[in-house]
């Protein structure tokens, strides 16, 4: 029996007592050896803001705490210390291995003698059932649970009867960005053709056949629960995100769009934790609580970024179209002049190899290792080019350059999506399918936050980021906050961009139309390039077109902005109220 599992006679608020005097015993320990627990006040407040969560669940908790904060330390010593039944969810197995191995659960087991194990699939052990069968026994009663994102998924559709962790008090999902887009999530959930076989299954429906397989005694839990996962996809015929069919070969497949859906219970329960460094978009969590059918959030939820750790400088050499000869000259000259070692991170194999073959000096990620595999045999070769090595272990190397060549878009989730056929990693948009457009553009933003930490992975490091893709103008807010006060200016930056075309025309007769005068705020211009002509139907929607004088309106620089501030922009009377609001006298109370 571990020294911090409570039983139900204990009341809620002795544990909490307790729990807040180990702290403290463990603190003062600590100072005696001169050995704070957290390296940093951000690590800290990153460790209370789980504890209390812990203590006093509400919603979900969403929790980013940027590269080089620390994020594991702190949430192995909220589960250690709390008394609770806690899972720890990664992922992959790699990242498990990291975790069982890390100085952050050598330092939390060294103060809190609590039990951890790993739970792993039937397959890691071969023909021995009994090791299998035993493992199973011990992840119901050990303290802290380590497991993958698919055994959360199997274990829900089994009631607790695989290895029991949906029944546990305290859920944490560490590397959460990735369960969105995560493509275990689809892979795991299909029946393959050969399972079918040796079940002597061969309906002709979807429905059928998962029927066919839940009627069998016997046959392994996974199996079970991909079945169960198809059939409830079968039974709701108004979700959008999904699809169920046969393959080519015979398999049957379950296609999504939004795999973290899949743990969509799980997900809203209020004791579930989520937590990564890139789990935001634009400092805000509804792209990810969509995409995982989050309902709300905890109070607690919060992103946190380290004062100081590392330094990262950006450059953008977007002068070229990609996927163009002179695009990929200019990758390999700024990989050339890169100061080493260099990271280069593609969105594909085949334009790593692309890259590769036209150079020397480079290794290249084969598509059978890790990234963290072909840093190891890098040996004195100047630059790892390496395709999406945003994710996953962390490399031994301290990266002094990171090359992007192409913002790293994700394909379509859904049968009806298309690719581009000069394009392999970019999303071509059918007019019914924006919202895939969507999905892809907020993973690749996900992922280029991933990038970045690749090069602050300790507190002194210096990293310069190359970005080569004109598209990276979409995204607003691509340099992290904390490294924007330290940007450089003045440098001559070559864009190419593409604009609707205006005619000078329409200008001229507008203003000789409407006056030289603002039409929402009355403005009358010191000189006339203060006035602007605004467009009532933007002409980035409409296209090109024919405009005649009662489609523009003549307002003020200040009014046109905004008007523009948001998307669709603001009506003409829309901007006069605001005008007319801002306008009011103030009242003071004395």
């Amino acid at each position: 029996m571990a020294l911090f599992f409570f039983g139900n006679n204990y009341g809620f608020d002795f544990q909490a007592l307790l729990f807040n005097n180990l702290i403290k015993s463990h603190s003062n320990t600590c100072l005696q050896r001169n050995k704070p627990i957290f390296r940093s006040d951000e690590q800290e407040h990153f460790f209370k803001l789980i504890q209390k969560h812990i203590e006093e669940p509400d919603a979900p908790l969403l929790l980013e705490g940027a590269t080089g904060l620390g994020k594991t330390l702190p949430y192995l010593m909220a589960a250690a210390a709390s008394g609770k039944r806690t899972a720890i969810v990664f992922p992959t197995h790699q990242l498990i291995d990291q975790a069982l191995t890390s100085w952050d659960l050598e330092a939390v087991l060294s103060e809190f003698p609590v039990e951890v194990r790993a739970f792993r699939p039937r397959h890691f052990f071969e023909d021995d059932l009994s090791e299998y069968r035993q493992q199973k026994e011990e992840a119901y009663e050990v303290d802290i649970l380590f497991c993958t994102s698919i055994s959360v998924i199997i274990d829900q559709r089994l009631a607790g009867a695989y290895n029991g962790v949906t029944t546990r008090e305290v859920i944490i999902f560490d590397e959460a960005d990735q369960l969105p887009q995560f493509a275990a999530l689809s892979s795991e959930t299909s029946l393959k053709r050969e399972e079918l076989r040796k079940l002597r299954i061969n309906e002709d429906s979807p429905a059928a056949t998962t029927k066919a397989i839940l009627s069998k005694k016997g046959i392994a839990p996974e199996l079970t629960a991909k079945a169960r996962i198809i059939e409830e996809a079968l039974s709701k015929t108004d979700v959008w995100y999904h699809k169920v069919g046969f393959s080519d070969d015979g398999s049957l497949g379950l296609s999504l769009r939004l795999p973290g859906r899949l743990l969509k219970k799980i997900s809203n329960r209020p004791s579930t934790i989520f937590i990564s460094a890139t789990l935001s978009i634009n400092s805000s969590f509804k792209d990810f609580k969509r995409s995982m059918g989050i309902d709300a959030q905890s109070r607690f939820s919060d992103i946190v970024e380290p004062k100081k750790h590392g330094q990262l400088n950006f450059e953008f050499s977007t002068k070229f179209e990609h996927s163009t000869d002179d695009w990929l000259e200019n990758i390999c000259h700024e990989i050339e002049n890169a100061e080493l070692p260099a990271l280069v991170v593609t969105p594909s194999h085949s334009l790593a190899e692309k890259i590769g073959e036209n150079l020397s000096d480079v290794t290249v990620r084969s598509r059978e290792e890790t990234t963290s595999e072909a840093a190891a045999r890098m040996g004195n070769t100047k630059a790892l080019i390496a395709a999406g090595a945003w994710a996953g272990l962390d490399t031994p190397i301290e990266w002094k350059t990171i090359v992007i060549p192409k913002v790293p878009y994700t394909g379509p989730k859904n049968l009806r999506d298309v690719w581009d056929e000069n394009e392999e990693d970019f999303l071509s948009q059918a007019p019914d399918n924006l919202s895939s457009y969507i999905d892809s553009a907020n993973a690749a933003a996900r992922r280029l936050k991933q990038v970045f930490g690749r090069g602050l992975r300790k507190p002194d490091a210096e990293c310069c980021v190359v970005i080569c893709d004109i598209r990276i103008d979409r995204f607003p807010k691509v340099v992290p906050e904390r490294f924007e006060k330290e940007f450089f200016e003045g440098r001559a930056v070559s864009r190419n961009r593409t604009i609707s075309e205006r005619s000078p025309k329409v200008r001229k007769a507008a203003l000789a139309h409407y006056g030289a005068v603002c039409m929402t705020c009355g403005y009358e211009p010191i000189v006339l390039r203060q006035l602007e002509v605004h467009h009532l139907k933007p002409l980035a929607d409409t296209g090109p077109t024919y405009t005649s004088l009662e489609d523009v309106v003549v307002i003020c620089s200040n009014c046109h902005r905004l008007a523009h501030n948001e998307t669709p922009p603001l009506s003409l009377d829309e901007i006069k109220k605001r005008v007319r609001k801002s306008q009011r006298p103030s009242i003071s109370f004395e």
